[in-house]
């Protein structure tokens, strides 16, 4: 799992068969501090994840391929989730 934050959409007219009707992003992962750390990443996205989002990104391949139906496709990289930016507060 890696903290990242949303970059853009990715529209394509060749993919692999797997990745139609599916959404993907470009995710940035960062360090601790919100600097890059890596290489953009290719994520599915089955959060409905917004522009500019700070996410968990995770590289659960297996997961990706369940989700896609498809135990040969090459997804990897997923959002796992949003970080809340206010943080969590209790009442």
């Amino acid at each position: 799992m890696r903290l990242a934050y949303i970059r853009g959409y990715v529209t394509s007219t060749v993919k692999h068969p797997s990745f139609h009707g599916a959404r993907l992003l470009i995710a940035q992962p960062v360090d601790q501090a919100d600097k890059p750390d890596g290489s953009p990443q290719l994520v599915l996205d089955p959060l409905n994840t917004s522009l500019h989002e700070k996410v968990i990104i995770c590289s659960d391949g297996s997961w990706a391929r369940n989700y896609l139906k498809d135990p040969r496709s090459p997804a990897r990289w997923w959002v796992m989730g949003i970080v809340d930016p206010e943080g969590s507060s209790t009442q």
